[in-house]
């Protein structure tokens, strides 16, 4: 550590040695080593560093007065080290606040021991008296108070500090055995079922935030019931609607019996829990926190699911008049409902959620809730946000749309909130869209306006801006291809970029660096190389290239080997004899590279005639045989369009396909339209076109 930070201060150089170099702490197992160093006069640079840790170690080990004089006889009368060490072990001076202080510390100890103590005496008491007559205990004037002591008693642990629900029959069962803990099981099975509670919504506006202790405890007994398997299933519609409004009552969250619930009671829960969210937001605008919305965006996917078609339903019932003092709530609400819908909706509902979002914003650009709808629309579809933002932005560089700029991109890519997900899958595309919103947020968040603080600030929209204006730079640093180099470089030429023009050319070609080299080989990729002479592919394009390079391998076999089957091939007719010989060849030269299945079923019930798969990776490729003798040029444009890419190339896992046509020459020619006529094509310009 001497060579890479040189202090003359030993006990930094202590410090840096255990905090920042590769020893780490120092234990008692380095005892021996530090006293030797120590007592080595040879090396006298390494003596008062080796001193002070063992005068640490000395103060962890409780300050041994006779370990003194073990260290004392190492120092060899050094009279630099004798002073270091008198003076860092010489008893503390009297001080009479201090001993006070610690006298008052042992006094509240003991009061709190013999309270504990009392307490505990007082408890070992009330169990034994419940224990004594558990009947008069659970007896219909006392069950109540019986059922409040238990739940007093569960709350003294660790796990009853954010929750409500406190149930643990473990517990129970060693403190009270397992008898009783079925009487309390019975008790909060008729507790739950006769004393629903009351939902937020309907309570009087003093009552919303007070939660009564029979509420409590019909929650705990309903998550005593909810841990037997399969209890959902038995209760009654009433019984599953009550227990879906004990859910609501949870601290952090629903209560983790709903999801129990979602499965066998779909549509009670929806009853409740979306009948609570509906209420909630009638009133919304007196609010600016509405609990079952907070839990539902924070709650598993299959409630929300449940839940989209009345979400919706109030997104497109949204109020757009309003008192301006309530503008923020209804905001941190839609907000809210459009983070649920974006975790739980399909392609269908998506569509309609982007134009709800596009035309709300659109018909009010500079409305109270515009930001939200325009962030709603990045979420759900980027293209489009960003299509609608660039041009809102075009021609808007003057100093009266400055500030609503700042807004915007503050609300959009910075501030207290996580920024929207540039999910735009074309890099060209997403290099292109950033650009522009780059040059828009240089334009309008300008450098020299920036803030800059010393010490503690709380950042304004301002700030957010600003925030925005360096993710916005650093999603195209971070954009493959091409194209982002190309944008990289035009900034660098421009005026808004002068000041760092040269860091900007710098990383487009550290980006076309990264963009051609390959993804590192991990171990076993190496063996597979070293053993076979091919490592398997580990992304889209590398299976494509594997793909080729065999279909190529087959067709050049196929003309010019010696024991070609050719002819054997030539001799069949349909594509499902032609398939199974296709894919033995592929297999045949696979080299452990990829598996060759056949006919697998995909979506709308379609067959690909063969797929290729990567062992212990999510990566598939097709191949969708045809005789090209037997199909007019349109049935393979349509197979190549329709069934190839729309059907068999849709998953995510599977991008690389191929249409493969053989040619039997039974077909001389295909008919092709071209400026109106219809011309004939040979199988060579069939393959081009």
């Amino acid at each position: 550590m001497d060579e890479v930070s040189r202090s003359d201060d030993d006990w930094l150089r202590r410090h840096l040695a255990e905090q920042e170099g590769l020893a780490g702490y120092l234990t008692e197992a380095d005892r021996p080593w530090l006293e030797a160093a120590l007592a080595d006069e040879r090396r006298p640079e390494r003596r008062a560093v080796a001193l002070r840790a063992l005068i640490d170690g000395w103060y962890r080990r409780g300050r041994v007065a006779a370990e003194i004089d073990a260290i004392r006889a190492n120092l060899k009368e050094d009279a630099l080290l004798v002073r270091i060490l008198e003076e860092h072990t010489a008893p503390p001076e009297p001080n009479e606040k201090l001993e006070r202080m610690e006298r008052d510390r042992q006094r509240r100890n003991r009061e709190r021991a013999c309270h504990k103590a009392q307490c505990l005496e007082r408890w070992k008491t009330w169990r034994d008296e419940l224990l004594a007559d558990p009947d008069d205990a659970f007896s219909e004037g006392k069950r109540h108070g019986t059922v409040f002591s238990l739940y007093q008693w569960l709350g003294m642990t660790e796990r009853a500090r954010n929750r409500y629900d406190i149930w643990d029959k473990d517990a129970l069962t060693q403190a009270f055995g397992r008898d009783f803990t079925a009487r309390v099981e019975t008790a909060l099975r008729m507790l739950w079922r006769a004393t629903p509670p009351v939902l937020w919504s309907a309570r009087t506006m003093g009552e919303k935030d007070r939660i009564h202790y029979e509420w409590i405890h019909g929650l705990m007994g309903v998550s005593a019931e909810a841990s037997t398997p399969g209890w959902a299933a038995s209760l009654s519609s009433s019984e599953a609607r009550t227990a879906a409004a004990y859910a609501t009552i949870e601290l952090n969250g629903f209560a983790p019996f709903v999801l129990d619930l979602v499965r066998s009671h779909p549509a009670e829960v929806e009853e409740v829990i979306g009948g609570e969210v509906s209420s909630e937001l009638s009133m919304g605008g007196d609010h600016p926190h509405l609990s079952t919305l907070q839990n539902l965006a924070n709650s598993d996917g299959a409630l929300k699911q449940i839940l989209v078609p009345r979400l919706l339903a109030e997104l497109k019932s949204w109020p757009t008049d309003f008192p301006a003092d309530t503008g923020p709530h209804w905001a941190g609400h839609l907000d809210k409902v459009l983070r649920i819908l974006s975790a739980a909706t399909d392609d269908t509902d998506r569509v309609a959620v982007v134009q709800q979002c596009a035309s709300r914003y659109e018909s009010e650009p500079l409305g109270p809730l515009a930001l939200v709808w325009l962030r709603g629309l990045f979420q759900f579809d980027t293209v489009r946000g960003a299509q609608v933002l660039i041009r809102e932005f075009e021609g808007g560089k003057d100093t009266s749309s400055t500030g609503r700029g700042i807004e915007t991109l503050a609300a959009l890519f910075g501030g207290d909130r996580n920024p929207v997900a540039f999910d735009v899958e074309d890099p060209t595309q997403r290099a292109r869209f950033l650009g522009q919103l780059v040059r828009y947020a240089y334009a309008f968040v300008r450098r020299e306006d920036d803030h800059v603080y010393e010490g503690f600030y709380i950042p304004n929209t301002r700030d957010h801006a600003q925030e925005a204006r360096h993710f916005l730079l650093s999603m195209l640093l971070d954009t493959p291809g091409p194209e982002a180099r190309r944008v990289l470089l035009e900034l660098a030429d421009e005026d808004d970029f002068a000041h760092f023009a040269d860091r900007l050319r710098f990383q487009a070609r550290q980006r076309a660096a990264l963009d051609a080299e390959f993804s590192p080989f991990d171990p076993a990729d190496v063996i597979a190389l070293d053993t076979r002479y091919e490592a398997p592919p580990r992304d889209r394009d590398r299976l494509f290239s594997v793909m080729m390079d065999r279909l190529d391998d087959l067709a050049h076999d196929l003309a010019n080997d010696d024991f070609t089957n050719r002819r054997t091939l030539r001799g069949i007719c349909t594509e499902p004899e032609m398939q199974p010989n296709l894919a033995r060849e592929l297999r045949q030269r696979a080299n452990s590279v990829y598996k060759v299945t056949r006919e697998e079923e995909v979506a709308d019930k379609k067959h690909p005639d063969i797929r290729l798969s990567i062992t212990n990776r999510d990566l598939k490729a097709v191949v969708e045989v045809k005789i090209a003798d037997n199909w007019t040029l349109t049935d393979l444009e349509r197979a190549l369009r329709n069934q190839l890419t729309a059907q068999y190339l849709r998953h995510s896992s599977c991008k690389a396909g191929c249409l493969l046509l053989t040619y039997h020459g039974r077909k001389r020619y295909w008919y092709r339209k071209q400026f109106g006529t219809r011309r004939r094509t040979t199988f060579s310009e069939l393959i081009t076109f």
